[in-house]
């Protein structure tokens, strides 16, 4: 009986329909409620309900990923000796020194020209280690630093157009790595090359000291099981070859200059909501029109479910499709989801100005100065669930206890093969598009039309919920000018429009389908541009463009 969850909400009746409706949470007597939901009070609202066994696992952590593939970090090019032509003097005398001396020799010539050599501290850390690596007869002889002239090594370096540059197209290929059949930038490709130790800022005790160089046998590389490790270079091992999904590195070093590790991590190429969604992710939101009804009927009729667990999860389903909120926990901290959500996000207003069961979403906690929020009127249904949610918890307690985002994820993928609530948002958003661009008059200038997109997009970023991109409001519609003395100022203003759809579109564009303005700019003649005025946006929409007519519709 504690999985069950009475319904205390009054359906009407037919001897109800003389009377006049009511709004917001309705009155109920506690004798309708059973015991075990009562507290001492005995007021429903004051209920105890059931908690949830909770299997708490310290070791369970959840993975980052399922497959990762990289080809391992970028190693600096081996050493080249000098010509025999170019030499070390000392009290004007050419010395020959070991390769590993003639190296840490170009270490201090690569800096003849910086402001570290006027340093005493750094030119006597240099020559303490210059001096460990000579010959015993060469570490006799060679005791004064002012004695020692690196002039001709520096001059040969410099004369060298680029020194130990690396291919592109070698570059290019230890550039990316693919997290779950995703490719992703790594933010750090190269090991660091060996030098000398130099303070970006102020002075510091290991100036002048060598960095090592970093070999593959101190390197960690962490892939999938079932990808085959990327090659090590030739001649050498890794250190470890790991296979950890609880962490995002793709490998790391042990850097002895900071005493630290060092993590190479896949990039989320500046957020993952400015990327255009896949192609398949857009045929499956086309797909999602056909079983919307049915889902949101089953939904709304569950909300008068007796398990407790079905009737929390038919009112996430209602926030995911109507409120457009997400199920996973975002890369974004401040992004509010379903199973995320607190006591703390919510505000519940059963009458605000002219609007009745109004939901209040903060993002933050109470303790941030900047809390974002938005007000939305939902069903009545939703609302008296919410309430009956929220009472009698802490601030810090989770709205919808009983789920998990496995839970939601599984019950969508069960409605429909594919279904997330990304698709959802997709959806919703894709059609609210396609219904406002229809409602464009044909006769509309360009200038009309382009102040029409943009408020659109404004409505669509609202929707959305959209909050890591902030919009400037867009200006009042205008009628353009016709006299030929302003056309000047009408180019001003269309130029001021489309600067003010740049941030619209990357704002918006990971939950739209961008067929939808494409077939749009095709029937209206609107050059492409003045939509997608980044060119890096058109060239990810490439495929877009060349695959949809005219008549496309959504």
């Amino acid at each position: 009986m504690t999985d069950y969850f009475v319904d205390v909400y009054p359906h009407r009746t037919i001897l109800d329909q003389d009377k006049k409706p009511y709004y917001g949470i309705p009155k109920v007597r506690c004798q309708f409620v059973p015991l075990k939901y009562r507290n001492l009070r005995g007021h429903w609202q004051y209920r105890l309900r059931p908690k949830p066994a909770i299997c708490e696992k310290p070791n369970c952590v959840k993975p980052k990923w399922q497959t990762l593939q990289h080809n391992g970090p970028l190693f600096p090019a081996d050493y080249e000796r000098l010509p025999a032509d170019v030499q070390f003097y000392y009290d004007n005398c050419p010395i020959e020194l070991t390769e590993q001396a003639e190296e840490v020799a170009t270490f201090y010539a690569k800096l003849m020209k910086t402001a570290f050599v006027q340093l005493k501290d750094f030119n006597q850390n240099f020559f303490n280690e210059f001096r460990s690596c000579l010959s015993e007869e060469q570490r006799r002889y060679i005791t004064c630093f002012g004695l020692c002239n690196f002039k001709d090594i520096s001059r040969y370096l410099e004369s060298r157009p680029e020194y130990e540059k690396l291919r592109l197209a070698k570059e290019r290929k230890h550039s990316y790595c693919y997290v779950d059949g995703e490719r992703r930038r790594i933010s750090q490709i190269r090991i660091s090359r060996p030098g000398l130790r130099c303070p970006r800022h102020g002075i510091s005790k290991t100036m002048g000291l060598i960095r090592p160089r970093v070999l593959p046998e101190d390197v960690v590389i962490n892939c999938g099981e079932d990808e085959a490790p990327p090659e090590p270079p030739c001649g050498h091992l890794w250190s470890q070859v790991v296979h950890d999904r609880s962490v995002r590195w793709v490998y790391s070093w042990y850097d002895i200059g900071t005493g630290s590790t060092q993590y190479a991590y896949p990039c989320n190429d500046s957020c993952r909501r400015s990327r255009p969604p896949r192609r398949e992710h857009l045929d499956t939101a086309r797909r999602l029109q056909q079983h919307l009804r049915q889902i949101r009927r089953e939904y709304q009729n569950l909300q008068y479910s007796d398990s407790w667990l079905v009737r929390q999860r038919s009112v996430a389903l209602y926030c995911i499709d109507t409120l457009a909120m997400s199920c996973d926990a975002e890369e974004l901290p401040s992004e509010i989801t379903v199973c995320g959500l607190c006591v703390q996000n919510i505000k519940l207003y059963p009458r605000l100005g002219v609007q009745r069961n109004v939901l209040q979403l903060l993002a933050g906690s109470r303790e941030s100065k900047q809390r974002e929020y938005r007000r939305i009127s939902i069903q009545p249904e939703v609302f008296y669930n919410l309430n009956v949610f929220i009472c009698g918890k802490q601030p810090d307690e989770l709205v919808f206890e009983e789920l998990t985002s496995q839970k939601v994820n599984e019950h969508l993928d069960y409605l429909m093969d594919g279904l997330t609530s990304n698709i959802f948002r997709i959806c919703n958003a894709s059609r609210m598009l396609e219904e406002r661009l229809i409602r464009i008059p044909l006769k509309a200038t360009l200038h009309h039309e382009l102040m029409a997109y943009n408020r659109a997009l404004k409505d669509i970023h609202l929707f959305c919920g959209v909050r890591h991109r902030r919009v400037d409001p867009l200006p009042a519609l205008k009628r353009p000018c016709r006299l030929p003395w302003h056309r000047a100022a009408e180019q001003r203003s269309l130029r001021s429009i489309r600067l003010q759809t740049k941030p619209l579109v990357e704002a918006t564009i990971y939950y739209l389908d961008p067929r939808i303005t494409i077939a749009w700019c095709m029937r209206r003649n609107i050059p492409l541009n003045s939509i997608y005025t980044s060119y890096a946006i058109r060239k990810k929409l490439l495929w877009a463009t060349q695959s949809t007519s005219r008549y496309y519709s959504f």
